[in-house]
């Protein structure tokens, strides 16, 4: 059978080494996101893969309209999402990943350190200022973003910087769209799980978190990817792939 012959082929350091991701956001989608980590982390050092290393932040707690709606239980209510989440996977699975209670700080943190970073966030300005702070640099991390409305969303790899040796130009979410810089959002937190779910679909986070794993168990598993990421509407059942060019 012949080899696939992929447009974009995983980086050598991901198949030797422990893999460094730093997840940014662990609400709605980030929570899905972080649990299916988990779950690829598991799978991979069960075939002798080094595995994952993860941060996570989040500056937020489990509040009622949460519940349900993203992966946490009555009984977290009040917790931070951060480390409470990273504590249960560290207690299931015997990990050693690191949760921090507070938001993600571009100028306090290094976004370059990690291998992959996960963005998880309904901000559009700090996806634009994310990308502008690493734009000079010269770094591999991968950056794969998530984002969603009530029922449609994007799941986005690129490269957090471009530069001459990269094998590919892999553009990132603030490459197929700039427009996010000076964006505003409008993030008016719902007070009950009936106003929840009249701005989001219940099954969005996890539709999202789904294709998420799909491009990271790809990278793992198969050693590289002819998609870099998709379109969905859950409404309509669809999924448009975004092809590497």
């Amino acid at each position: 059978m012949k080899p696939t012959m992929f447009k974009f082929y995983t980086p050598a350091n991901w198949l030797e080494n422990r893999v460094k991701i730093a997840l940014i956001g662990v609400g709605g989608t980030g929570s899905e996101v972080l649990t299916s980590l988990a779950r690829i982390d598991y799978a991979i050092r069960e075939l002798g893969h080094a595995g994952f290393h993860v941060t996570a932040w989040d500056g937020d707690q489990v509040e009622r309209p949460n519940i349900g709606r993203q992966a946490f239980y009555p009984s977290d209510l009040g917790h931070n999402k951060a480390v409470l989440t990273i504590q249960r996977i560290n207690y299931l699975y015997g990990q050693d990943w690191i949760g921090i209670p507070e938001m993600f700080s571009i100028e306090c943190n290094k976004p370059e350190y990690f291998d992959l970073v996960i963005t998880c966030v309904d901000v559009a300005q700090f996806r634009a200022d994310l990308s502008q702070c690493c734009r000079s640099k010269h770094c591999r991390t991968l950056w794969l973003d998530t984002g969603n409305g009530a029922h449609t969303g994007q799941v986005i790899l690129g490269r957090l910087s471009h530069h001459d040796d990269c094998q590919i130009t892999l553009p990132s979410v603030y490459d197929f769209h700039p427009e996010l810089n000076g964006m505003v959002d409008s993030n008016t937190p719902s007070c009950s799980m009936e106003e929840a779910l009249a701005s989001q679909e219940l099954p969005i986070n996890r539709a999202i978190a789904n294709v998420a794993m799909q491009l990271i168990w790809g990278l793992l598993r198969n050693g590289g990817l002819n998609w870099q990421g998709a379109y969905l509407d859950i409404t309509k059942g669809s999924q448009i792939p975004i092809n590497i060019a």
